[in-house]
Order: C-alpha cells, then sequence, then structure tokens
C-alpha cells in the first residue's frame, strides 16, 4: 500500500510538473522565480495563455517579497493568437526562445531600451507586426528570430548590434526597407558567416547606411538581387571586396565623398 501511495504521488508531482510552468500568477501574468528576479512565462503546455493588452510590470512584490521583472521567458506567449500588443518594462534584459511564437494577432511591440538579446525564433510567425526597431542596448540576434513575419515592412538596427544570426529576418516576404545603424554588423566580414541576402531574404529593396557605420564589409551584400537603392551615411569610409557583389538589381549607388577605398570586386556582377 506505501507503494502504491508513493507512486500515485509521484504521478500527481509529475504531471504538476509538465502542466503547470509557473511560481505565481500575478494581476493576469504568469512568473517564475530566481533569487531575487522575475521571468514572465505560461500558464501550462497547452500555452495560448495571453489574450489583448498586455502590460507587464518592473516588478512584482509575492509573498512580501519583490521581484524585478528581467526576461520573457521561453515560450511565455507562444500561440497566444488574441494577443494584440505587449508593452515590455525597461527591467527587460533578454526575450527568449519563441517567447511569442505565432502571435499572429499582435500588432505592436515595444522592445525598451535595456533589452541586451532576442533570441532564436522568439517572434516567429508574427504576421501582424509592420515594423520593428531594434533599439541600441540589443546586442545579438537569434537565428529566425523574426522568420515568416509576412506583414513586416520595415526594420531598423539599432548601433550596437554585432551578431545577426542567419534567416533572421528571413520570408519577411513584404520586408523592403532595413536601416542599419551598427558598424559592428556591417563592417564585419559576411556577418556571422552569411551576407545579408542570408538574413533578410532576397526581397529587401532598399538599405540605409546609418552614420554610426564606418565600413561596409567583405560581402556584406552579396547577392542581394532584390536590392535596388542603397543609401551609404557621410560617416562611411571605406567599402570592402565584393561587398555588394552580384547584387544584380542595383541600378544606381552614391558613393559619399568621406570613402576614401574602394576594395577589389566590390561592385563585381551589378550589371
Amino acid at each position: 500500500m506505501r507503494i502504491k501511495n508513493f507512486l500515485i504521488a509521484l504521478l500527481v508531482q509529475l504531471i504538476s510538473f509538465n502542466t503547470f510552468a509557473y511560481n505565481a500568477y500575478i494581476n493576469g501574468i504568469y512568473y517564475n522565480f530566481s533569487g531575487s528576479t522575475a521571468t514572465v512565462t505560461y500558464k501550462n503546455t497547452n500555452f495560448n495563455s495571453y489574450s489583448g493588452s498586455v502590460v507587464i510590470p518592473e516588478s512584482v512584490t509575492y509573498s512580501g517579497k519583490i521581484y524585478t521583472v528581467t526576461s520573457i521567458g521561453e515560450d511565455a506567449f507562444t500561440d497566444c493568437n488574441g494577443l494584440t500588443s505587449v508593452t515590455i518594462p525597461i527591467s527587460v534584459t533578454s526575450i527568449g526562445e519563441y517567447a511569442f511564437y505565432c502571435c499572429t494577432g499582435l500588432t505592436s511591440v515595444t522592445i525598451p531600451n535595456s533589452v541586451k538579446s532576442i533570441k532564436r525564433c522568439a517572434f516567429v510567425d508574427c504576421s501582424g507586426l509592420t515594423s520593428v526597431t531594434i533599439p541600441n542596448s540589443v546586442t545579438s540576434i537569434g537565428e529566425q528570430a523574426f522568420y515568416w513575419c509576412r506583414g513586416l515592412t520595415s526594420v531598423t538596427i539599432g548601433n550596437s548590434v554585432k551578431s545577426i544570426d542567419s534567416e533572421a529576418f528571413s520570408f519577411c516576404n513584404n520586408l523592403t526597407s532595413v536601416t542599419l545603424e551598427s558598424d559592428a554588423i556591417v563592417s564585419a566580414s559576411r556577418t556571422s558567416g552569411t551576407s545579408f541576402e542570408n538574413i533578410f531574404g532576397e526581397q529587401v529593396n532598399e538599405y540605409v547606411i546609418g552614420n554610426s557605420v564606418t565600413s561596409i564589409g567583405d560581402y556584406a551584400f552579396c547577392n542581394c538581387t532584390g536590392l535596388t537603392s542603397v543609401t551609404i551615411s557621410n560617416s562611411v569610409t571605406s567599402i570592402k571586396s565584393c561587398a555588394f557583389v552580384d547584387c544584380s538589381g542595383l541600378t544606381s549607388v552614391t558613393i559619399p565623398s568621406n570613402v576614401t577605398s574602394i576594395y577589389n570586386n566590390a561592385f563585381h556582377g551589378c550589371i
């Protein structure tokens, strides 16, 4: 009988562990706690835990203790089709993997100037988003972070981004304009091993190189066949080898007077 009761208790614990992912439910939001910090999470593995407009606070109080909300956890808003907008507080530094996966009704998200990383697949298939601004605090954007965001038309990448992984904005079929403010990204050779064609897809026809950029790196825009227009800021001083190689749709480029060096094959194949 003791063994039977033990097995029943263990089964109840396992079911509870697999079903419920949170430590507390406070004012409509589920949280997990660690030390003095809180992570936004989901109700259970059925996901779809939120709808409408969600405003996440900077801190919450539970059992007499104050927790600072520092991250949007993995899968936190997965499959929340009824979610329309999210306000993320300035205390959050990380947006986790699959955090907003398939939030097709999400039309507005403001990423505060405190977030340092946007993880893999964080916003996959958020088809209601039309524009995204990556703030200057962000240093990394994970693989397929905004993959298949079909409503997205414009993206601005802040000046602290050091890495954008492959297909971060691929299959965003209406994305036509990208503004790049990060010198580390534009000047890096092949940008994490890939060109912007691999990151943003072939359909982007306009890139704006911001005033923080001083160099356009080797192969940066390699094979961006949809590119018809590029605006290069006066801050740029060099265009490296094969920077725009095989950009066959590029019809005109204005090179500012501050550019002092253009390397071999920078525009090779731009017929």
